[in-house]
């Protein structure tokens, strides 16, 4: 990256949400000019703010940020950026962090190893200062993409939180479980066609109708019943 570019570069974050707490604590780290605007605070600095700076980081709820623009930055010579997975904007960038954000911030290596998932433009054009590895996903394959981080993170911490649920009723510790989990995702890393184990590889109906009829008081039977459906769609149902 060419040295005045970066030096020329300055940073608006709106947003007070993770993502937001999380992005700016990131440019923090790495010494990157930055302020931040949120609802909360006064809207009369907001036109200031934005014509002070090179880059507006749109870290707003999905449905927030199409209005927000035409509000107030349609017609500006910024680079905006959003975050969106899901969706794009012909007149934005989009820079999807392909990670989860709780309520604690990172360490500033954890923050480099995050990857973005482009559309519109590259990271170094979107984000001049971050050297974060990246992607380039046509705006036509955004949706399907979050469809597929959907899957594969949230309803999996769904499906992880009730397990520790059942298992802290049955006094089954979490380290157990975790120990579990994490040769569960590490197998499935290394081998994707052949981690997974249980009643649904076996074809062990016996077992099934046993895990089905213990849920069956439990909406997660449902789920249960689902995943038979699309991986073993032989079952034998009752």
């Amino acid at each position: 990256m060419a040295t005045n570019k970066l030096s020329s570069t300055s940073y608006l974050v709106i947003g007070s949400g993770r993502v937001a707490r999380h992005i700016g604590h990131y440019f923090h780290l790495l010494n990157l000019k930055h302020k931040s605007w949120d609802r909360s605070q006064d809207p009369h600095a907001l036109k200031k703010l934005i014509h002070e700076s090179s880059h507006v980081l749109l870290a707003i709820s999905d449905n927030a940020i199409e209005g927000f623009f035409r509000l107030h930055l349609a017609g500006l010579e910024k680079t905006v950026v959003h975050f969106s997975g899901a969706h794009n904007f012909d007149v934005m960038i989009a820079a999807h962090p392909l990670m989860t954000f709780g309520p604690d911030l990172y360490d500033l290596e954890f923050y480099k190893k995050i990857h973005f998932t482009m559309t519109g433009a590259s990271l170094n054009e979107a984000l001049p200062g971050l050297t974060n590895p990246s992607s380039v996903l046509p705006a036509e394959q955004k949706a399907l993409y979050h469809a597929y981080c959907v899957l594969g993170g949230n309803f999996t911490t769904l499906l992880l939180a009730k397990m520790l649920e059942g298992f802290a009723e049955m006094k089954i510790p979490s380290e157990a479980a975790k120990l579990y989990i994490e040769k569960v995702v590490g197998n499935t890393f290394a081998e994707p066609g052949k981690a997974l184990t249980g009643p649904l590889v076996r074809k062990d109906i016996e077992t099934v109708n046993a895990n089905l009829q213990a849920l069956d008081s439990d909406s997660t039977a449902e789920i249960y019943k689902a995943f038979l459906k699309t991986y073993w769609p032989e079952y034998p149902r009752k």
